[in-house]
């Protein structure tokens, strides 16, 4: 007998996901609460009518949900588009503002996924490296010091708090085609990278660099003035989707 067990998951983990699940995952930051904040327990939750009241709403509209196709942000890549479809889909059903507040949750949260991510900050690092010393080769110790340099790195956990260097470098790497060769730079020789091998990983790999990032790199904190606005939290059957809620009862 064949069991299907196919269905959302929720994972929790202290510190940071391996890359390949973070890049199948839409990633949520929990954090300790200050003492002025107050949260309703989940223990007052119930848990069982929340169950029925989505259950029905779903044979209620399993047509619609099958082949209803929502606009999707043009930012999110493949991935992302794939994972966030259903939820975009749920949205658009319960209407009201729900539609547009997925959207802005999609593209916030994909966006900052992106800049948290071990081989699109590496980029982001080297990419600044070249940008700034308008260079078209690097020596490998130059690429290892810069990146050193910047105050949040995700792999430092990792690595028990040490630097890295041109061998971790050359590991992260190697799996996007691109790996160190001799170069010569003002006479001298070493081994090193030219820009030319990373214009393409670049335009992949590296994400957009947004205002909050570029003050988040040069370690200041991570703008939240908009997060409230991009909370998708509740149900379709709140106030704008007060039209659902007989489809919503048992």
């Amino acid at each position: 007998m064949k069991f299907s067990c196919w269905c959302p998951k929720v994972m929790a983990a202290i510190g940071r996901l391996p890359e390949t699940l973070a890049d199948r995952c839409i990633m949520i930051t929990m954090q300790r609460k200050s003492g002025t904040e107050r949260c309703e327990r989940l223990r007052n939750l119930n848990v069982e009518d929340l169950r029925r009241r989505c259950a029905r709403f779903v044979q209620d509209n399993r047509e619609k949900i099958e082949s209803y196709q929502p606009q999707i942000p043009a930012m999110l890549n493949d991935r992302a588009a794939d994972i966030w479809e259903p939820l975009l889909v749920l949205a658009e059903l319960a209407g009201g503002e729900w539609p547009a507040r997925a959207r802005k949750a999609a593209e916030k949260l994909n966006a900052r996924d992106e800049e948290n991510s071990y081989i699109g900050l590496l980029l982001v690092y080297i990419q600044a490296l070249f940008r700034d010393t308008k260079a078209e080769r690097a020596f490998s110790r130059t690429v290892v010091a810069t990146v050193n340099m910047f105050p949040h790195s995700p792999w430092v956990e990792e690595r028990k708090g040490k630097p890295i260097d041109e061998l971790w470098l050359s590991r992260q790497l190697k799996p996007y085609g691109i790996h160190p060769r001799t170069v010569w730079i003002d006479g001298e020789t070493a081994k090193g990278y030219h820009r030319e091998d990373f214009e393409d990983v670049f335009g992949r790999y590296a994400p957009q660099i947004s205002e909050d990032l570029k003050r988040w790199l040069a370690g200041g904190e991570w703008e939240a003035k908009n997060d409230e606005e991009s909370k998708t939290q509740g149900s379709p059957n709140g106030e704008d989707g007060a039209r659902n809620d007989e489809s919503s009862k048992q």
